[in-house]
């Protein structure tokens, strides 16, 4: 019986830091949980806000923070104990997000104020340490990291047809009665919204030809979006080859002599005969 429980905290301590990050069946069902914890402080802080529920439900919320507080920070005590460098452990960014996600809580029971409740909302970004350990995430984020050239080129063409073209449309409006384009940052800010089709009516070019000009543009933003786009069906393209091949590799045995496919119970090439 001892063995058996024994079996189930067992990791490979060379891989790992802790039993935390393994993939242990009862740790991948706490990290789980804890994901599952985020989720619902999410749908707490939106009942918070409708109505008077904060002052209604004051205990109940009080309780539910204080539980989740409480776990985040049972898990963060764990890993800096478990960490073989403690100094790089608490100055890793995610770290200091995690320590931030669950010390509001006990530093608003000595000290309350609106600065502490909004530091709460820290504890959303711990989905991105989920998210992290998504095998197609991580196929995603190397493909994307394949076609960064393209993306790069694709917003530097975006930024010098946002300062030209609002440079030009500034020095071309400012000197006119009572005109919406008093300075750069809000021709910026009408560019932005004229390109991305949006346009908002409270700053309109006076001048025909700028009229003109702002129609242009409305067309203008579609193509570098469908640019973007396309570059972004690439990278969505090459993640579905890296993630099959992975289960491929993973159903399929490959002989190093004919580069025959094999199932993976085969100890023999069915093709050659080459032993694998």
């Amino acid at each position: 019986m001892f063995q058996k429980i024994k079996k189930y905290f067992e990791y490979d301590h060379r891989k790992y830091e802790n039993i935390l990050d393994s993939d242990n069946k009862i740790w991948v069902f706490l990290r789980n949980f804890i994901f599952g914890l985020v989720i619902f402080f999410a749908f707490t802080l939106i009942f918070e806000s409708v109505g008077h529920h904060e002052k209604i439900f004051y205990k109940e919320l009080f309780y539910i923070d204080a539980f989740i507080s409480t776990v985040f920070a049972l898990e963060y005590i764990y890993r800096l104990i478990r960490a073989r460098n403690k100094i790089k452990f608490i100055f890793n960014p995610m770290r200091i997000i995690d320590l931030l996600s669950f010390l509001p809580f006990f530093l608003g029971i000595f000290a309350a104020g609106d600065f502490l409740k909004i530091l709460r909302l820290l504890r959303i970004f711990r989905v991105l340490r989920i998210v992290k350990k998504i095998p197609l995430t991580n196929d995603f984020i190397k493909a994307l990291k394949d076609y960064k050239e393209e993306y790069k080129a694709v917003f530097l063409l975006f930024i010098v047809i946002l300062f030209v073209g609002s440079f030009f449309v500034y020095f071309a409006e400012k000197e006119i009665f009572n005109s919406s384009f008093r300075n750069i940052p809000i021709t910026l800010w009408w560019w932005i919204v004229t390109m991305s089709t949006v346009w908002y009516w409270d700053m309109v070019p006076t001048t025909n030809l700028w009229k003109l000009f702002a129609s242009f543009l409305v067309f203008l933003w579609p193509l570098i979006y469908w640019l973007a786009s396309a570059i972004t069906v690439m990278v969505f393209a090459e993640t579905i080859k890296i993630h099959e091949t992975k289960i491929e590799s993973k159903r399929w045995k490959k002989c190093p002599r004919c580069s025959e496919k094999n199932p993976k119970s085969a100890n023999y090439c069915m093709k050659c005969g080459k032993k694998l």
